[in-house]
């Protein structure tokens, strides 16, 4: 943390006075990356008012509820919120986000979830019956490459999907083939513009 101060040193103290006027004790013990303990330190040997316990710097904040909740959906990042909003420390985001019940959602959605095994299980279905899919032994390689071979689902896995069918048996080895890299690309093309379409 670049704002660090060393045990044995004191902060600029021009720099502290003035942070000391516009920020609790606990922003900061987060701004230089020590505890309120160290900050009341140098509140002393810097002859300044010791404010009263639970007195804060005696601002409000007053976070707006709709406005908080769409930087949320939006999935700004904490550290980009406390800019935005002029928020002292993840402390008081916090509790603003408690008071207004507002939790980020991390929930990945079911098609990525279900890609996501896919793409696993096929691994491990081609290193199982590697022989059965390629038994040729041709490369597999990204698109581009002159020669190469991608592998593939006959039956694509947007349709095992939306078909409801397990991600087992789209990963299957019977449902897996080697095709030249353009033929791959071509069927996800047709198959993007026919979801296009739809």
């Amino acid at each position: 943390m670049t704002n660090c101060v060393g045990y044995n040193q004191l902060p600029n103290e021009e720099e502290f006075k003035h942070l000391y006027s516009v920020k609790s004790q606990q922003e900061l013990a987060e701004y230089y990356g020590c505890n309120k303990a160290r900050i009341r330190k140098w509140i002393k040997i810097f002859d300044l008012k010791l404010r009263t316990k639970g007195g804060g710097n005696n601002r409000k904040y007053q976070i707006d509820e709709s406005q908080l909740r769409e930087l949320i959906e939006k999935k700004y990042s904490n550290q980009d919120i406390l800019k935005i909003l002029n928020i002292g420390c993840n402390s008081s985001l916090n509790k603003w986000l408690k008071k207004y019940n507002i939790k980020r959602d991390y929930r990945t959605n079911e098609y990525k979830k279900y890609c996501r095994k896919v793409r696993l299980l096929t691994e491990k279905e081609y290193s199982k019956y590697s022989n059965v899919i390629n038994p040729k032994n041709l490369p597999r390689t990204l698109c581009g490459v002159d020669g190469g071979y991608q592998l593939d689902h006959i039956v694509g896995v947007s349709e095992c999907f939306y078909s409801g069918v397990p991600v087992e048996d789209c990963s299957s080895f019977e449902n897996l083939q080697l095709i030249p890299w353009k033929e791959n690309l071509n069927k996800r093309v047709f198959h993007k513009n026919n979801k296009d379409n739809k």
